[in-house]
């Protein structure tokens, strides 16, 4: 689906009424759900007396309470109350082999049985990783294992400080780069600034602002308002992993008046890379950033998996220890390039190129965005899907394309939200878990009889809606 369609349809479905699942019917969805999840609600409410809010999972917070799993298994999730769910959820984007992907596994376990997991101290695989990493982003010349996509982003906007003296940092609105105090701005919806940012002293957005989406020339306004820009950040596929959607060119304009103006491009490729492309939404776009920023896809859902790359020149500021002299950006991390991390990341890759992994999970998304959308046309609905490669969105309230200036917009931000929710509810009776009630993630354990299957029980879904 072409750009212009895609914001054409968030457009007439922000603009009008909400469709919404029938009475009767949302109370069936919601009933199965207490009644076929007895032990995850148990859990649930064990948990809230140890755990604040009770989850502590960003993608467990299911309707009407969350899920708690047994085991995962290709593409499969069993629940505690013995429900298996076709996934696609997919841990959030890493698992691309399919759950427990067993020759992955198998080297994991040998390594940890013959080599040990954490050793304090550099280890072949560190390396290794690395190079097989840059083979396919060459972009990044020089590269450092951290332990978190949050990490990465942070460390990221530290090094673009240090490298060019200045301090300010762009991103873009609705855009989601982890949790840390400055990047904790305009996520989710653009516009919403400081909406989220309890508990973080005004003055660390200082330095911190956000540009629309695909505006180009507010973009370049910034810069001359602004003028010593460090660097701006970008998710490659759109906002929110592409369910605000970027323009054609969006990002290589980007990377030009970056260029232009002396500052950095930085890349998060936590999502893109390898599901998107094997060379990440940098290769996919054809941009080239300064800086590129891995999370928990470069381990396949191992856990501690992170690193950021880039140019020798703008890495060579990263530093960790202690010592002084030159300017650097400070890192540390005593389980960061850890044996176990590390060999994940040389592993998945080598098995993701071995598979053709990533051509294969985006034909069977493809598959799947088009057969949502003859659903919903069969049922003149103005929902609609479409897919970056292996990442597929489908359009039902399309919260995050919300006008947050726009008075008759704003106040919708609730009720659609709700009705992602109910969505992910729909879904869960149906067997299936989404990431949000609005994303699927595929891998190449959905086979066209799973999609196909999971087509039909959207039809079952649509078949509920007023």
């Amino acid at each position: 689906m072409e750009y212009e369609e895609q914001i054409r349809r968030i457009n007439a479905i922000v603009t009008s009424p909400m469709k919404r699942f029938k009475p009767e019917e949302l109370r069936g969805i919601v009933e199965r759900y207490e009644k076929n999840h007895a032990k995850s609600k148990q859990a649930f409410e064990r948990a809230k007396k140890i755990i604040p809010g009770g989850v502590e999972h960003n993608l467990a917070f299911n309707y009407p309470f969350p899920l708690e799993s047994k085991k995962v298994w290709d593409c499969y999730m069993q629940t505690v109350d013995d429900v298996v769910l076709t996934d696609y959820l997919m841990c959030g984007g890493p698992i691309i082999l399919g759950h427990n992907y067993k020759p992955l596994t198998e080297k994991i376990t040998e390594l940890i049985q013959e080599i040990g997991s954490c050793h304090g101290i550099t280890h072949e695989y560190e390396y290794k990783a690395a190079e097989l990493l840059q083979k396919h982003f060459p972009s990044c010349e020089k590269i450092r294992w951290l332990q978190s996509g949050t990490e990465a982003d942070m460390l990221a906007i530290r090094v673009a400080r240090v490298f060019t003296g200045r301090n300010h940092v762009i991103k873009i609105g609705g855009s989601y780069h982890g949790w840390s105090d400055q990047l904790v701005y305009d996520m989710h919806i653009p516009g919403t600034k400081r909406m989220e940012s309890h508990g973080i002293p005004k003055p660390i957005f200082q330095y911190i602002d956000s540009a629309p989406p695909n505006d180009i020339e507010a973009l370049r306004k910034m810069f001359k308002e602004k003028r010593r820009v460090a660097a701006v950040i970008i998710e490659p596929m759109g906002g929110e992993s592409g369910a605000i959607p970027v323009k054609p060119g969006f990002n290589k304009e980007v990377e030009e008046l970056c260029r232009e103006n002396d500052a950095l491009l930085i890349s998060d490729e936590v999502v893109a890379a390898f599901r998107l492309h094997m060379g990440g939404g940098q290769a996919y776009f054809d941009y080239t950033p300064d800086i590129s920023v891995f999370g928990k896809i470069v381990g396949h859902g191992y856990p501690s998996a992170a690193a950021i790359g880039g140019r020798e020149d703008v890495m060579s500021t990263v530093a960790a220890g202690v010592g002084g002299g030159t300017k650097r950006a400070y890192c540390g991390g005593t389980l960061a390039a850890n044996p176990l991390t590390c060999a994940a990341a040389y592993w998945a890759i080598k098995f993701v190129e071995k598979t053709n992994a990533t051509e294969i999970a985006g034909r069977a998304a493809t598959r799947l965005s088009n057969g949502l959308n003859e659903v919903f046309a069969q049922y003149d609905l103005p929902w609609f899907s479409y897919n970056y490669n292996a990442t597929v969105h489908f359009q039902t309230s399309c919260v995050f394309g919300l006008d947050i200036t726009n008075p008759s917009q704003a106040p919708q931000i609730k009720e659609r939200k709700e009705f992602m929710e109910h969505m992910g509810a729909a879904l869960v009776d149906q067997e299936i878990i989404s990431v949000a009630g609005s994303r699927f993630y595929t891998c190449i354990k959905h086979t066209d009889e799973i999609i196909d299957e999971t087509i039909k029980k959207i039809d079952n879904i649509c078949q509920k809606v007023e």
